[in-house]
């Protein structure tokens, strides 16, 4: 049937996500403002280490190069490690672009 996928595109799936080397970003919560590494990225969510641990239901702002900054709310917070949520998911596009480094910061 012409749905029917072929074992070598099942095997490989492509996952844009994944981040070779952490991110270096802008943090901001309140009047505080930090440099932060970015481990894991998605359309809906990031995790970031930085050497605050913010409240759960804290609203952040994460600046990525070459991006505004996006809102996003802290889901959970261990350590140095925090998982937020982006108030508005980015687009695919615009995530693609950035991740395969057609945006880039010019800074």
């Amino acid at each position: 049937m012409w749905l029917d996928h072929s074992e070598a595109q099942v095997a490989k799936p492509w996952n844009p996500q994944r981040l070779p080397a952490p991110l270096v970003a802008n943090y901001r919560r309140g009047i505080l403002r930090a440099k932060v590494n970015v481990r894991h990225l998605t359309r809906f969510a990031a995790s970031i280490e930085c050497l605050e641990c913010p409240r759960v239901g804290s609203l952040v702002w994460v600046t990525l190069p070459g991006l505004e900054a996006r809102s996003a709310t802290v889901e959970a917070s261990e350590g140095f490690v925090s998982h937020l949520r982006f108030t508005e998911p980015f687009h695919p596009a615009v995530l693609e672009a950035f991740l395969c480094g057609r945006i880039a910061s010019i800074h």
